[in-house]
């Protein structure tokens, strides 16, 4: 069994778990960079509107498969040295994608390739680390509202930060700014040396090994796989997210547009989820989980008939308020389920097979964008948009299903318990 933090009972203990926590609110900063604004920074370098839907499709494609190949083996590298300084590599590895932003900033564009690879590489390494970590550090009575803090600290920062990065890029250059993201990479790698670990005992990474036992558990096993299943249809949301940056910069064109939207749906998104958190019991929110399932769909198809200003900013507010209910969920029961079941050994085994799952379908998902790029409409862009939408219904649909089967509750999730 793996060593586990209790962050109830244990000062020194809480203490990993607040840096743990801190490191990872940092590390969404830095990927606002690499990411929401690295998409609205290649808009300005690229030709034509065509020209940016396939280079921002290449950016993430090339992210997502070398996920795919590293995530594995850093998997298994986390078994076997010390998941820390694992962790730290990926904050270092991140580091240097900010460096290359400062030196190639303005020809990121002709290296968009390589930039997606040093990306993916640093997320397989970083979240190969963090995901055994924060499965060893807190504690099953206290994993729910841990996903929940999670989520609202981690939008809490797209309202004030992106606006002020917004900006900053559109006054100065993207490189520039990118001096100011280094000062960020070095305080999170301080608060990581913050973060305390020990590799349990008879530690290993065996896929084989973590089936067999899944197999030894028919109930778990049900629940293991719809998880995965679960796994890959939300692959396909995130093409979504990425689609609905391309769209406020094709109609907006300046980095604080993006920012500033980002901002105020974060706001939307924070009190989403406090209000899902605070007013709604497992077992009692049939109607919630069918709405979010509809909404974003309707949005998003107005939005496509009628691509305007204000459709674009009601297909923002539909896809915010289903995606902050989706993922917190999703991440409430994707940590859940082999505590439930006391797997406590298996937990790098099950987050790689997740990443695995969700890096598949986001490969197919931009490797799509990329061809339809080449076809240079629109039109068949946004029918994209429409069809790919589909992704947060059926997700949303899946988790209700699992909650409805599985968490047996009223009072609330099983791992509170």
């Amino acid at each position: 069994m793996s060593y586990t933090y209790d962050i109830n009972t244990s000062k020194q203990d809480k203490r990993s778990s607040v840096c743990l926590f801190s490191c990872h609110t940092l590390y969404n900063i830095i990927v606002l960079f690499v990411s929401t604004f690295l998409v609205a920074h290649v808009y300005s370098l690229s030709d034509n509107v065509f020209d940016y839907i396939k280079n921002v499709a290449i950016y993430e494609m090339s992210q997502y498969l070398f996920m795919l190949i590293l995530c594995p083996l850093f998997g298994w590298i986390v078994e076997k040295t010390n998941r820390t300084w694992i962790y730290r590599l990926g904050m270092i590895v991140m580091t240097g994608v900010v460096i290359f932003a400062i030196f190639y900033g303005e020809q990121i564009s002709k290296y968009i390739f390589l930039v997606g690879a040093i990306y993916g590489t640093a997320n397989a390494i970083y979240y190969s680390g963090y995901n055994t970590l924060k499965h060893e550090m807190v504690s099953r009575k206290s994993i729910k509202s841990f996903a929940v803090f999670s989520q609202a600290t981690s939008y809490a920062v797209k309202i004030v930060v992106p606006i002020i990065m917004g900006a900053l890029i559109d006054v100065s250059t993207y490189s520039q700014v990118a001096i100011y993201v280094l000062i960020v990479c070095a305080i999170q790698i301080g608060f990581s040396f913050g973060v305390r670990a020990k590799r349990p005992d008879n530690s290993s990474f065996n896929l084989k090994s973590y089936f067999q036992k899944l197999k030894e558990n028919p109930e778990t096993f049900k629940k293991v796989k719809i998880l995965y299943w679960c796994a890959f249809i939300y692959g396909f949301t995130t093409v979504v997210s990425t689609s609905i940056k391309i769209c406020v910069m094709i109609h907006f064109g300046s980095s604080f547009s993006l920012g500033a939207m980002t901002s105020a749906f974060s706001i939307v998104s924070i009190v989403t989820i406090l209000l899902f958190n605070k007013f709604t019991k497992s077992g009692k929110r049939k109607w919630i989980y069918i709405l979010s399932a509809i909404l974003p769909a309707i949005c998003t198809w107005i939005f496509c008939i009628s691509p305007q200003v204000w459709s674009l900013i009601l297909y923002y507010l539909g896809v915010a308020v289903s995606k902050i209910i989706m993922s917190t969920m999703f991440d409430v029961y994707r940590n859940g389920v082999l505590k439930e079941a006391g797997l406590y050994s298996e937990i790098t085994e099950h987050q790689t097979m997740l990443e695995i799952f969700l890096a598949i379908s986001r490969i197919i998902s931009f490797g799509s964008l990329v061809l339809l790029s080449l076809l240079n409409n629109l039109t068949i862009f946004y029918i994209f948009l429409s069809i790919s939408i589909l992704s947060y219904s059926a997700t949303t649909i899946l988790l209700l299903y699992y909650e409805n089967k599985y968490i047996k509750t009223n009072n609330d999730l099983n791992v509170d318990n």
